[in-house]
């Protein structure tokens, strides 16, 4: 078998992690090859066609674009313009039988949470208080690429870079949410029960088990300015795709890895596409952007060894429930784009330990994703995939009952939805998700932002295997697409600085 050798930098994997990192080398005149198993690159920040419709990989919104956030940096640094329109308010939560709305402003979104909730002293001074801890941790992480340090000389830069005025902010490394909650008095039920939702869809874990370090973050990113992709998130993954292959580079779709091996300093990868022909590449720099599960599954000897220690601690995550929709668009003109429903307190989706569900929607007009007087919609809640795993026999039938009591949820609670008449609909479980993107047992959000895992416990970007590195949402600084696109970005740094 030939060997191509035409690259400096091979990425396994085309999520916005790889995608980031490649264009940033790119820029750098790096010449890099993007090795994609699936049959449209982005992974779980992708689009697909079906049925005369466009749909997201999963429900979910888009940050990052302001100062000191990575879409930000990497728009900065490449000149890439991410086709985008901003969308305020970003989301309404429905608590209740209640509409919550996230507004952007600040001090809009203080009142809001005083009308819902109560207690003005103790609202505000806990908002304000995350705001500050979000802005500074945007702010930290983007000037902190080697982060966590792994070599002496990283220690140091992290007190060069850093001002001795912001250390106050670690000792929410050590505090949860809901500890912060409790200090600041208002750690009510209704209010728990919101918090605790909103943690779920942005650090995989609720407020007694999330840092407020990275739970402040995830709290107020309705607070910054969130946007929309016409035609899908596809069409921003194209963009960063046509910036890399104009400096020479390639993204090959369908074409998974099945092998990385390494000798004389140099990384061969095997590869087989979907017609079962093999390749093989060889270059001195691989970038893995699947996750650390699937790499034990990918490498031998000592690279095996080392990914297998790596992710036996973190063998326990989230997968999901994901539907696709499409409906004539009987919604109300001023509905926003993403919905949080709470379900009644005590109820969950069958075959999950889930309370609420996530919703987005395409935007009004936007015919690339759907024909004129039609929308799409994704919906996404949380499952484990290893009860899906053992479902057996039950299978089709536990599916179906997800698929049905989401949409009498929707139904129920989502404005406009009772009144439309269903086009399209299909269902994915954890078990679709590892078909579909290929990620172990279909864990698609990273891995849970625990008290347990320490700051310095994450999973480094840089493998004791010279030229090979990570990045990804099982890398710091994990999941959401601001977060891989960081660890792209980190990534880069250490290529260049190696």
């Amino acid at each position: 078998m030939d060997i191509n050798t035409d690259y400096d930098v091979i990425i396994v994997g085309s999520g916005m992690g790889g995608m980031s990192a490649g264009a940033m080398l790119a820029k750098d005149g790096y010449k890099v090859l993007i090795l994609e198993k699936a049959h449209a690159p982005g992974g779980c920040s992708s689009s697909y066609f079906r049925k005369g419709f466009v749909f997201e990989s999963g429900a979910t919104t888009l940050i990052g674009f302001n100062e000191n956030q990575p879409l930000w940096k990497l728009e900065q640094e490449t000149g890439i313009q991410i086709p985008r329109e901003e969308i305020t308010p970003s989301m309404s939560v429905w608590l209740d039988g209640e509409q919550i709305t996230r507004y952007k402003d600040r001090e809009q979104w203080i009142q809001e949470c005083i009308r819902v909730f109560g207690n003005e002293t103790g609202q505000r001074t806990f908002w304000e208080e995350a705001f500050n801890v979000s802005d500074l941790v945007w702010k930290v992480s983007l000037r902190n690429p080697f982060f966590p340090p792994q070599k002496i000389s990283e220690w140091g830069s992290l007190a060069i870079n850093n001002n001795p005025l912001d250390v106050w902010v670690l000792k929410y490394a050590l505090k949860s949410v809901r500890e912060v909650m409790q200090e600041y008095g208002i750690d009510a039920p209704k209010f728990r029960r919101f918090v605790n939702e909103q943690l779920m869809i942005t650090a995989q874990s609720k407020a007694d088990d999330t840092p407020f370090l990275f739970g402040a973050a995830g709290l107020t990113y309705t607070n910054y300015s969130n946007f929309y992709v016409p035609g899908g998130l596809l069409e921003m993954v194209n963009t960063i795709r046509a910036f890399i292959q104009k400096r020479g580079g390639a993204l090959h779709t369908k074409e998974g890895v099945e092998m990385i091996t390494k000798d004389k300093g140099q990384f061969t990868v095997h590869t087989r596409n979907k017609r079962k022909e093999s390749f093989a590449y060889r270059a001195p720099i691989v970038i893995s952007n699947i996750p650390v599960w699937n790499m034990k599954e990918v490498t031998s000897g000592e690279m095996r060894s080392y990914f297998q220690k790596e992710s036996a601690e973190y063998e326990s995550a989230w997968g999901a429930i994901t539907l696709g929709i499409a409906t004539n668009d009987t919604y109300p003109e001023d509905l926003p784009l993403h919905h949080q429903i709470h379900l009644k307190e005590g109820k969950t989706v069958p075959f999950t330990d889930s309370d609420s569900v996530f919703v987005s929607m395409s935007k009004k007009g936007d015919t690339l994703r759907a024909k004129a007087g039609k929308r799409t919609l994704n919906i996404s809640t949380h499952a484990d995939p290893e009860r899906w795993y053992s479902l057996n026999g039950q299978y089709e039938t536990a599916k179906q009952q997800v698929q049905d009591f989401i949409v009498e949820t929707l139904q129920e609670k989502l404005p406009g939805f009772s009144d439309a008449q269903i086009e399209v609909i299909h269902t994915a479980t954890p078990i679709t998700w590892e078909n579909w993107v290929y990620r172990k047992k279909g864990r698609v959000g990273g891995i849970p932002q625990t008290m347990a895992r320490s700051l310095l416990k994450w999973t480094p970007s840089e493998t004791p295997f010279k030229g090979l590195y990570l990045c990804g949402d099982t890398t710091y600084p994990g999941q959401g697409i601001p977060g891989v696109t960081l660890s792209g970005i980190n990534v880069y740094y250490r290529v260049v600085n190696s």
